[in-house]
């Protein structure tokens, strides 16, 4: 009677210590580090699909009224502009830019571009961080 108490006091103590180690190493080990990029609609439109063009890779938005947020995709880098399409019920928009700043490179954190458009639907974007 003895041993089989010894038995199953010891089997609860290895398995407690076994979850205490589980919960200790979860907790400690830091979340690694992603870059996570979404859209804001800054406009009166509404976005139908917007790409975002990086890492030679198309990263895909879908509908996206106007004033709202984007789902954030996870990236690998992003510089402070990029290359953006969007596509309205009546147009299609695209920006392209003439180069990329490797001073503005970040490849972690919580960032989005904000796109706007003038009066002559000219389409501008401006990268922020939440």
């Amino acid at each position: 009677m003895k041993f089989k108490t010894f038995l199953f006091l010891a089997l609860i103590l290895v398995f407690s210590c076994s979850e205490v180690t589980d919960n200790i190493i979860e907790n400690n080990v830091p979340v690694p580090k992603n870059l996570e990029v979404g859209i804001k609609n800054n406009t009166d439109f509404r976005f139908i699909r917007s790409e975002i063009i990086a890492d030679n890779s198309t990263f895909v938005y879908q509908i996206l009224e106007p004033g709202e947020f984007s789902e954030f995709l996870e990236m690998y880098q992003i510089y402070s502009e990029a290359e953006i399409r969007i596509q309205t019920a009546d147009a299609y928009f695209s920006f392209s830019p003439s180069h990329f700043n490797e001073d503005t490179k970040v490849t972690n954190g919580l960032y989005y571009f904000e796109i706007n458009m003038n009066s002559n639907q000219t389409i501008s974007i401006t990268r922020k961080t939440f």
